[in-house]
């Protein structure tokens, strides 16, 4: 049960850091051109690879490494 909550935690603060990149992305694209659908496709693009990247870390993390050979006796 505990682990399971913790789940559910790491991943709320994930979407919440994906969020926070998105927006702020967006905030800046919308400060550098003035254009709407520019800041709108910027906080989308920084909301996936933010995505995209912890997505990948996790993978990492969770693949188990090799174990070489024992040595011949």
């Amino acid at each position: 049960m505990i682990d399971t909550v913790q789940r559910y935690i790491d991943a709320t603060i994930a979407v919440a850091i994906m969020a926070t990149l998105g927006v702020i992305s967006g905030f800046v694209a919308a400060a550098l051109t003035g254009d709407r659908m520019l800041a709108f496709l910027a906080a989308g693009a920084a909301f996936a690879l933010t995505g995209l990247v912890s997505m990948v870390r996790v993978w990492r993390m969770t693949r188990r490494p090799v174990l070489p050979p024992d040595p011949a006796a």
